[in-house]
């Protein structure tokens, strides 16, 4: 009977922080749909879940029992990203020096830019 209640309980509080989570993303749906705004939802949602959190209006302990599950296998949910890459790689093999440039350029030109800038602000302190 105690090991009924205990599976009974956790299941609730699983569900309680799942139905937290999709609450928040069909909010920011109904928003976006509603004021036609062209910003991603799922983005919205974090967004609002993190002032919520931020603010403590919703506590981290309420998200966990929904939340551990999902990161236990958040290396799934980057296959798609990882499949849409080797789907085009005929474009890396065509522009591979290109994109080796950019790779490597845009990175040196940002840090010489940021030292540039940092800098003066260095001599200052």
């Amino acid at each position: 009977m105690n090991n009924i209640k205990i599976h009974l309980l956790a299941w609730l509080k699983f569900n309680a922080s799942l139905m937290l989570l999709i609450g928040c993303l069909y909010l920011t749906k109904f928003i976006t749909t509603y004021f036609q705004i062209t910003f991603p939802s799922a983005l919205l949602a974090m967004l609002v879940m993190f002032i919520l959190l931020i603010t403590g209006i919703v506590k981290e302990s309420w998200l966990a029992p929904a939340c551990q599950p999902i990161l236990k296998y958040m290396a799934l949910f980057f296959i798609p990203a990882g499949v849409g890459l080797v789907e085009h790689l005929s474009i890396f093999a065509t522009h591979w020096s290109l994109l080796l440039l950019i790779l490597l350029l845009l990175p040196l030109i940002g840090l010489i830019l940021i030292s540039f800038i940092a800098s003066p602000r260095g001599k200052q302190c």
